[in-house]
């Protein structure tokens, strides 16, 4: 019939025209195995890239045009020594037959002397440029042996200085390298002391959440490959956007705890980016679409709001720029980049692997369920640094893989449960009870928030310091034995730069000295 127009359809299923996410969700469908393949490749060379190149972490808490700044920056010109222009640490020592004894004097300075020179090679410490010594037996350390309290003449340290191009790792090896190499003497306790002197250890509290992510997510889904898609996508996306971020440390202010927060941000949106997009996908199913037509569907839905709660996260994380401190925006461009990626691989990496599992996605065997917990202990055993958890979960996991193959159970699906209508589900149900009296549950809301919210009232602001780190680790250690043997507030010292006037005259400085002296608690 002339004048009427039928809708136009995709070419090879009839369905509606699609947005571009739906487009580029149905070309990575159909593309399946070179979308998956351009990913491998990706990862791939970015990682090669960050081993060939190396991360070069740095941060500094300067404040551009401030007093404080201005303050280092004298420090670093008439007073290089007290390690103003880099990182710095101390060689904290105790000895019971005291620090002037000639035998210990002897030991640290011949200590003093390597860490100052560089170690032998098998030390694993490169010397770097700028690494001094500053000893308590030298003229400019005569303030760094205690002389009065219960270590009086028992506890020294010397103070460690590293050129701007340490960062942190290597000064973390350079205090393991203190200890493996510090005198050996009856009486005589050394200890690597200072944040920047301190064993580093990655977190690994990620692996706990993507254990529990794996648990939470086989109970919602009821289904094994639903649960790992958006695992395996916002693995995949972090993956990229830390080795990215180790690349931009190169070109830019880039602390190294910059990788956990990404880590951190980049794993809770992206299994939830992918958890939309899944759960359009099998709604799609349940309707009697196709796995082609659920995937353009759910990215020409879902999709959107993948990109557009992305894209708000990523411009909310730039904005810390504003701030103008170069190592807030090293972690603000690092975590942005990861949420940046992770969204990206949610819109590709994500509809190619639906295209991989196709309608086999709705399917569990038991082998599947039973592997999916014991992946679970592992995770959770790598987290928890508990080595036995860790190989009996992997272990245990292979075992269950094989034996799928002789025993038949474990190859059989698990019974798919039924799909309740909406108006019986809980969240419906809960949402009806909501709006029947909105008045009441936004004053109960309001409550709840306010009682959550009341540990604020107590809230202390500071900046992290040795004494956060657990007890019995030589740093904390260190930290602990200054303070009993300096007095309180050794370890957190207030650092007051004068210059003298045009005429020379230092009565200004001896004035701000006695105000100082007089000031309670200093």
């Amino acid at each position: 019939m002339h004048g009427t127009h039928e809708p136009r359809s995709s070419s090879r299923t009839g369905a509606p025209a699609t947005g571009l996410l739906g487009r580029l969700g149905r070309w990575c469908f159909d593309h399946r195995l070179a979308a998956v393949a351009l990913w491998l490749v990706a990862l791939v060379s970015i990682f090669g890239a960050v081993g060939a190149v190396g991360p070069s972490y740095k941060e500094t808490f300067d404040v551009p045009n401030s007093g404080s700044a201005r303050g280092f920056a004298v420090l670093k010109e008439h007073f290089p020594q007290l390690g103003a222009g880099g990182q710095s640490g101390t060689i904290v020592f105790r000895a019971q037959q005291g620090v002037d004894d000639p035998r210990v004097a002897v030991a640290m300075q011949e200590l003093f002397a390597l860490v100052d020179s560089g170690f032998p090679d098998d030390a694993g410490v490169a010397q770097h440029p700028g690494a001094t010594v500053v000893s308590p037996y030298s003229a400019e350390g005569v303030g760094q042996i205690a002389r009065e309290g219960p270590l009086a003449g028992q506890l020294a340290f010397a103070q460690v200085n590293l050129g701007v191009d340490v960062d942190r790792t290597e000064a973390s090896l350079l205090g393991v390298a203190i200890t493996e190499h510090a005198p050996v003497l009856d009486g005589l306790e050394v200890l690597p002391g200072g944040v920047a002197l301190a064993e580093t250890t990655t977190p690994e509290t990620e692996f706990i959440g993507l254990a529990f992510a794996v648990v939470v997510l086989i109970l919602a889904f009821g289904s094994v490959l639903a649960m790992g898609l958006p695992l395996a996508v916002a693995v995949a996306g972090v993956g990229a956007g830390v080795g990215l971020t180790a690349l931009l440390s190169g070109l830019l202010t880039v602390p190294d705890y910059s990788t956990i927060v990404a880590i951190m941000i980049g794993l809770g949106v992206g299994i939830d980016y992918a958890l939309f997009i899944v759960v359009r996908h099998r709604e799609g199913l349940h309707e009697g679409l196709s796995p082609r037509d659920a995937t353009t569907r759910a990215m020409d839905t879902a999709g959107r709001s993948v990109v557009f709660a992305g894209l708000t996260v990523v411009l909310s994380l730039l904005g810390i720029l504003l701030i103008g401190l170069a190592s807030l925006s090293g972690l603000a461009i690092g975590a942005s980049v990861t949420v940046l990626v992770t969204m990206i691989s949610s819109i590709t990496l994500l509809p190619a692997l639906l295209g991989v599992v196709g309608p086999r996605v709705e399917v569990t065997r038991w082998r599947g369920l039973v592997m999916a917990g014991f992946v679970a202990v592992a995770l959770l055993g790598v987290g928890f640094g508990v080595p036995a958890l860790t190989t009996g979960g992997a272990v245990l996991a292979l075992v269950t893989l094989f034996a799928s193959f002789v025993v038949r159970p474990l190859r059989r699906a698990v019974p798919r449960r039924a799909v309740k209508p909406v108006n019986e589900t809980l969240a419906y149900r809960w949402s009806r009870t909501i709006q029947r009296n909105p008045r009441r549950w936004l004053l109960v809301g309001t409550v709840v928030l306010v009682v959550l919210a009341s540990p604020i009232l107590g809230l202390r602001l500071g900046v992290a310091d040795e004494g956060n780190h657990p007890v019995g680790t030589p740093t904390r250690s260190a930290y602990d034995l200054l303070a009993d043997g300096f007095g309180d507030g050794f370890n957190g010292p207030f650092i007051v730069t004068a210059q003298p006037g045009a005429d020379g005259s230092l009565a200004a400085v001896d004035s701000l000295r006695s105000a100082l002296s007089a000031a309670p608690g200093v």
